[in-house]
């Protein structure tokens, strides 16, 4: 059997013995395992970058999905695979927009480590990147969407794609960019507008290959954004909520709130390309 590379982070001794029990690790494997995250990091980083898959087993403790980020960056092109007990459609959606291939979870069977094993992906552009697009073309995109948790993955992906056809760097495209629609996405409909159905999202997307303009704009009651927590001061820093406006200032070149707090606006310019 071919040398496979497998890179592990055991967060749960106990969730991982349960994961390996029906089907042991070949002697052909190429194993190393991690305890932290940032151990994990560097290990990818001195891979040479080369794409080997990435399991990360989960503490059994709450878990903010959007750590994962670290290691997608560190890793952009390898199979990333999380195994947890439990799983909200908040954390699933989450995990999605960094670009986790799957998400795992008891009762394991010998199909699921093979599949890590495998480490197939099927996510890449059917299709060449179209050089006249690249050179000279911008797109806009004006549409409604209802408060549904679930459409965000479809706008995360239209997300990905756009940056990458018009030429952004990889950790934008795929990681970056459709984290922080998906922070933005989720605040209009939790937080604007309770996720009440009879109420929409109006989004509005404009891509170019100098920039990334996007407006998220909910029917709620707004809020101040200047009365948010500060996540790293004190115990926020023990919350999982209250980071999403902190991540998108951390991301995105400008964001900025208007009409009372209904409508955030994010832009991110292309580093490749110069900005504006």
């Amino acid at each position: 059997m071919e040398e496979t590379g497998l890179n592990i982070l055991n967060l749960q001794p106990e969730l991982r013995n349960e994961f390996f029990a029906e089907a042991k690790l070949p002697d052909t494997a190429a194993v190393r395992e991690f305890d932290t995250i940032a151990k994990l990091v560097r290990g990818l980083k001195q891979s040479g970058g080369r794409p080997e898959s990435i399991l990360v087993f989960l503490p059994k403790r709450t878990f903010d999905p959007r750590k994962a980020r670290r290691i997608r960056l560190a890793s952009l092109d390898s199979p990333f695979y999380v195994v947890t007990r439990k799983c909200t459609e908040k954390d699933y959606l989450a995990y999605l927009a960094i670009g986790v291939s799957a998400v795992l979870q008891p009762p394991f069977d010998k199909g699921d480590v093979q599949r890590v094993l495998n480490g197939h992906e099927n996510c890449g552009i059917p299709f060449p990147r179209s050089a006249e697009v690249v050179r000279e073309g911008q797109a806009r995109l004006d549409f409604l969407m209802p408060s549904k948790l679930t459409r965000i993955l479809g706008v995360n992906r239209l997300v990905a794609f756009l940056a990458d056809e018009f030429g952004f760097p990889a950790e934008d495209a795929r990681v970056n960019l459709p984290l922080v629609m998906d922070e933005a996405l989720t605040n209009a409909i939790i937080h604007g507008n309770g996720q009440r159905e009879d109420k929409k999202v109006h989004v509005r997307v404009y891509v170019s290959v100098h920039r990334f303009f996007v407006q998220v704009e909910d029917e709620g009651d707004g809020f101040d954004p200047m009365l948010a927590a500060d996540p790293k001061a004190g115990d926020n820093v023990y919350r999982r909520s209250g980071r999403g406006i902190y991540l998108m200032r951390e991301i995105m070149d400008r964001v900025e709130f208007k009409n009372g707090g209904r409508l955030v606006e994010l832009e991110k310019r292309n580093p490749l390309n110069g900005g504006y």
